[in-house]
């Protein structure tokens, strides 16, 4: 069991986080309050800092200390929020309005179709002779045009666009997009093409930033060539250089559903690996020079820093540069610390930096996989001993696995709602082969302009990674590699915490009664999935989806759902769009029986009868049109929606039949609709537009 006394650093850091949450999610006090409660509590320390108290009255100066930190933490959040920046450029123009806009370009992203740049903008107006002086982000995308090239980090550009608010999702359940970035601190978006921008200067960014980012240009040049096919290319620099541009949703998702997502996205794993092998290095030069010692230190977190500058600086890669920091600091210290002091530590330095990055989904796995490790591997390790060296490093490798999933489970199926079942034949082999690819790869950018050794080093490599795909495509498609479905709240995820955390605790005391609060949990948790579960068997719901030139309608019948599209619509709807925009809903709803129709197939059972378009769901009749239907069979329908811009007037609809309300859905020009609205306006007739308002949900 951990011993609280041994970690002060943890106990600190908490207050400090919860801080960080509350000016997130909830900020009840103004600037001004929260400042003045950081002066007050800091005169309290220090008054009780110079007072002599006894040992029983060290909550004297833990009160206030805790209230500091938390303070602290708060308004450090508020400060950050560019929106409480009185020159915010939202405060000088109005929302979706044409704008000028100067910025410097901070991030580039490459797409399918375009670049997503990322601008700091310093001047916006409605003129480009009326621009005020302003600060903020701005997320740009530019479509693709092969006769010019798009700007590159640091230019300073000008902008002809409508800026648009960032806007919710219009899925219910869906991903929000808006809510990411605004934890990247971006709140505004806008749409443009390669002659609405000009660049008007250059390097106006940080240079530190440019000239790491040059390398890394430089770099994958160098990978392209030794990496000629599209997989092994995505993942190794992916691996080795954190560049996810070529990363396709084939990849992407395959390695997400086999628990090796880790090895795409730049982590502690990777650092831990050059930190050990760089300190090999270092450490062939053995000396007791106290001095030398030091500068060994110095040359190794400059290398460290070096590689999670190349790398793009992600919440987990700094977190294990960090650490690796204050390891390499304790080494030469010769000092003995606690991982968990290190751990946070590191988290500590890095919410001082950038508080929103406590609520990162990777920052947060990274750490509690790494604490998890801390704590559970050894345990694991031992209840099992081989004298073949080969299975005892194997029962290793997987005890550290075991130990990091343990430990992020309950995240992960709150954020991704899946479970990977082969986690743990992942870990072993692909983390071997990513282990040898990693530093085959760090070498080989270092000597590719030496012939022969380079052509070896790219050989060895695309055969590691290639092997290393392989492996992950064959294990996603293992029966049970996957289990989905999952939907749990933050509230269940704390529970599931208890658990672990109570019955590690009668293990470690060995007594029973520590066991009577995990099975008081699963009782409660129990009951409420029971009621949950009965009350779902009794939902029924009509759901029509916001898909963009799409049309996809659930009916939901308790645990069923029937879902509706055009299999074969222009542009195809992919199964990675349906599982965008719906996939989150079912899972909310725990359907467990999914069934798939085209509009034109037929239906029936002791609830739903549907046939081309016309629907009788338990007694409410629905119309799904894409042309003009006949007269005598809409008797009584109460919904009408319109599809795939069928060429008629609200006026013709009107005169076959009644009907109470028209939702227009995703697969309708926008120009159509349009059209038909301000017809119903003109008609008094109460429609409904998916696109603009998100989905349609009709619950009874």
């Amino acid at each position: 069991m951990l011993n609280w006394r041994k970690i002060p650093l943890v106990r600190l850091i908490i207050p400090f986080i919860l801080g960080i949450f509350a000016a997130i999610y909830w900020q009840f006090v103004s600037s001004e309050i929260a400042t003045l409660l950081i002066y007050v509590s800091f005169a309290s320390i220090f008054a009780v800092a110079v007072v002599k108290t006894e040992f029983r009255q060290r909550w004297l100066f833990g009160v206030p200390l805790s209230i500091f930190l938390f303070f602290v933490g708060y308004q450090l959040t508020v400060s950050k929020n560019e929106l409480n920046d009185a020159r915010h450029f939202s405060q000088f123009w109005a929302n979706n309005a044409e704008s000028f806009a100067i910025g410097v370009v901070t991030d580039k992203v490459e797409k399918e179709q375009n670049f997503r740049l990322t601008l700091s903008v310093q001047n916006v107006g409605r003129t480009a002779d009326s621009l005020s002086q302003v600060s903020g982000n701005l997320l740009v995308y530019l479509k693709k045009d092969s006769s010019q090239a798009p700007p590159q980090y640091g230019n300073l550009i000008l902008v002809e666009t409508k800026i648009r608010e960032v806007e919710p999702p219009k899925n219910p359940e869906a991903f929000s997009f808006k809510q990411y970035l605004h934890l990247q601190n971006i709140h505004y978006q806008s749409f443009i093409k390669f002659n609405n921008f000009k660049v008007l200067g250059q390097n106006r960014g940080n240079p530190v930033i440019a000239t790491a980012l040059a390398w890394q240009r430089h770099f994958v040049n160098i990978l392209r060539k030794h990496l000629p096919t599209e997989n092994e290319y995505a993942v190794g620099t992916a691996l080795l250089l954190g560049y996810k541009d070529a990363v396709n949703d084939e990849i992407k998702n395959a390695y997400i559903e086999t628990g090796a997502m880790h090895i795409l996205a730049i982590s502690g794993m990777h650092i831990i690996l050059i930190f050990s092998q760089l300190e090999k290095i270092l450490n062939l030069y053995k000396t007791g020079n106290r001095r030398v010692r030091w500068l060994k230190t110095v040359i190794l977190i400059v290398l460290i820093a070096l590689f999670a500058l190349l790398t793009g600086m992600g919440a987990s890669i700094m977190r294990a540069a960090v650490m690796a920091s204050f390891a390499a600091i304790g080494k030469a210290m010769k000092r003995t610390v606690s991982i968990y002091n290190v751990l946070a530590a590191s988290a500590f330095v890095l919410l001082l930096w950038n508080p929103y990055w406590l609520v990162d989904v990777g920052f947060q796995l990274s750490y509690v996989a790494v604490a998890g490790i801390a704590f559970f591997a050894d345990k694991f390790q031992k209840l099992l001993a081989f004298s073949n060296p080969i299975f005892n490093w194997a029962w290793s490798n997987i005890s550290i696995g075991l130990a990091a999933q343990l430990a992020v489970t309950p995240l992960s199926i709150f954020y991704f709602h899946q479970f990977p079942v082969y986690f743990w034949l992942t870990g072993l082999v692909a983390g071997l082969v990513a282990d040898v690819a990693l530093l085959t790869g760090v070498v080989l950018l270092a000597i590719d302009g030496i012939p022969i050794l380079g052509f070896v080093g790219g050989k060895i490599l695309f055969g590691s990674l290639w092997l290393m795909n392989q492996f992950i495509f064959l294990i996603h498609k293992l029966p049970l590699s996957i289990l989905e479905g999952f939907w749990v709240t933050l509230w269940e995820v704390i529970l599931l915490y208890l658990i672990i955390a109570t019955v590690v605790a009668a293990v470690h005391t060995r007594k029973l009664r520590w066991l009577i609060y995990p099975l008081s949990i699963c009782v409660f948790l129990s009951g409420v999935y029971a009621f949950s579960d009965i009350k779902s068997q009794g939902n029924r719901q009509i759901i029509i989806y916001n898909l963009y030139r799409n049309s996809l309608m659930d009916v939901v019948d308790g645990k069923n759902c029937y879902s509706f599209f055009n299999k074969l619509s222009t542009p195809i709807l992919t199964d990675n769009k349906i599982k965008f925009a719906a996939e989150n809903y079912r899972n909310s709803l725990k359907i467990n029986n999914l069934k798939t129709f085209n509009f034109n197939e037929y239906l029936k059972n002791d609830n739903l009868i549907y046939q081309n378009g016309f629907m009788n769901f338990a007694g409410v009749k629905i119309i799904a049109l894409d042309k003009l239907p006949k007269k005598g069979i809409t008797l009584g329908t109460r919904f009408v929606v319109i599809r795939s811009s069928p060429k008629f007037s609200i006026a013709d609809l009107k005169q076959i039949f009644g009907f109470e309300e028209i939702i227009f859905d995703g697969s309708n020009a926008p120009w159509q609709v349009k059209k038909w609205k301000t017809e119903c306006d003109s008609l008094g007739v109460k429609y409904y537009d998916v696109a603009e308002k998100g989905a349609w949900v009709h619950k009874f």
